[in-house]
């Protein structure tokens, strides 16, 4: 059977009638993602689109199988810190796409990569309303699978409250009366590092015990910064998985970590029975409440508002950004101009009386290099915000004090759940 030529979509495409995409914020492996207008309603929701004609018709089919899946099961789970898959549509041409709702916020995984690590306030605040939403399909005998980072999000509301939520059950399991959803050579789903021993081991009765250990995981990388079973490669990532013994780290509060190293226990067995009984364990080891927890959260989470408009996609190694367009001739005397501005204000505020910089913040000011325009200099892709920083090294002086450190502006973010 031949395969099916990838969907190609553009500004104001009307799907199913009545959903007009007014902008793509995702290209992935498996598809892309728009942000549409339901013109009955006036909401804006996100569409994630199957991608197709890239691949055998083999995985294709096994691709459709899992987009089908995850509207399925879906379907049986209501909870806040669940994304909401509104609808499955099927085109006349055959593309299959979810309705989902549209997030505002950012993901844990791009949020720990410019924040750094998390106090253990925080990180018990992130991890226990997914454990919550975990539990919640555990109930209903549904296994995520893949829980990590890129699967959790920092979702913001109007009014400021901040509400992690679980995505992406595509690879989610029924524990009765439902085969996984695994390939058909065989190739095991999932994010290496991730993965709880059992299910590299290929035990079929897999059952919730596995995200708990996958949520562990996910903690001790919010707290540390690294990952307890981080290898060369996925193989050597998965033999961690199952040898690896995991020290106590200095960062991770003792009573803590007692809770953590059960979660990681090689064995299910060992570990806590349910999602609802490992939050529980969290919270008390930091002698915290769910509501304490939450309104932490709130104060303290720096992730965009609700109020800026998605931007960009989750940076995943799947996803393609456009190439950055180089500076048009029409606009070189802008920029020149531009550069002729700053060099005369810098020179005036030069010339002002001032207090003197030591001789070795005055070294370490001359050492970082001043950027200039240059031919084929790039301009800001419009579809990506990007943040350019100048490191330098910490140089001691005599009044440190008085050195103050401007705070970082966050980067408006905004992605779409569940790719």
């Amino acid at each position: 059977m031949p395969s099916v030529s990838v969907p190609r979509f553009d500004l104001r495409t009307r799907i199913a009638g009545k959903y007009l995409l007014r902008r793509r914020i995702a290209v992935g492996g498996m598809g892309e993602v728009w942000v549409a207008t339901n013109e009955a309603t006036h909401a804006d929701v996100a569409l994630k689109a199957l991608r197709r004609g890239d691949a055998t018709r083999a995985d294709e089919l096994q691709m459709e199988e899992r987009f089908r899946h995850e509207a399925r099961l879906s379907a049986m789970l209501s909870h806040r810190s669940i994304v909401k898959v509104y609808d499955l549509i099927e085109e006349p041409d055959g593309t299959l796409l979810l309705v989902m709702e549209l997030l505002r916020g950012d993901s844990l995984r791009r949020y720990l990569k410019k924040r750094g690590p998390r106090g253990a306030r925080e990180a018990v605040a992130i991890i226990s309303p997914v454990l919550s939403a975990l539990g919640h399909a555990h109930e209903r005998g549904i296994v995520h699978r893949d829980v990590n980072p890129s699967n959790i999000f920092l979702a913001v509301d109007p009014d400021g409250h901040v509400t992690p939520k679980l995505l992406d059950f595509g690879i989610a399991k029924l524990e009765k009366g439902a085969a996984p959803v695994e390939t058909e050579d065989g190739r095991l789903l999932g994010t290496p590092r991730f993965l709880a021993p059992e299910r590299i081991r290929g035990t079929r009765e897999v059952d919730g015990r596995a995200d708990l250990f996958s949520a562990a995981v996910v903690l001790y990388e919010m707290m540390t910064g690294v990952s307890p079973f981080a290898g060369n490669n996925p193989a050597a990532e998965l033999a961690a998985v199952i040898e690896r013994h995991v020290d106590p780290d200095e960062r991770i509060d003792p009573r803590l970590w007692i809770e953590i190293r059960r979660a990681l226990s090689k064995s299910p067995d060992e570990r806590h029975g349910t999602a609802h009984e490992l939050g529980a364990a969290l919270t008390a080891a930091i002698d915290e409440t769910q509501e304490s927890l939450q309104e932490w959260l709130n104060q303290t989470a720096q992730v965009p508002s609700w109020n800026q408009a998605p931007a960009v996609a989750e940076e995943h190694e799947a996803i393609a950004l456009p190439a950055k367009r180089e500076l048009s001739s029409a606009m070189w005397p802008a920029a020149a101009a531009l550069v002729l501005v700053g060099v005369v204000v810098a020179v005036f505020v030069a010339a002002r009386p001032r207090t003197r910089m030591s001789t070795h913040a005055e070294s370490a000011a001359a050492a970082v290099p001043v950027p200039t325009l240059s031919a084929g200099w790039p301009t800001p892709d419009p579809t990506t915000t990007t943040t350019t920083t100048v490191t330098a090294t910490p140089v001691p002086t005599q009044n440190a004090s008085s050195m103050v450190r401007p705070a970082a502006r966050p980067r408006p973010v905004a992605t779409t759940p569940g790719f």
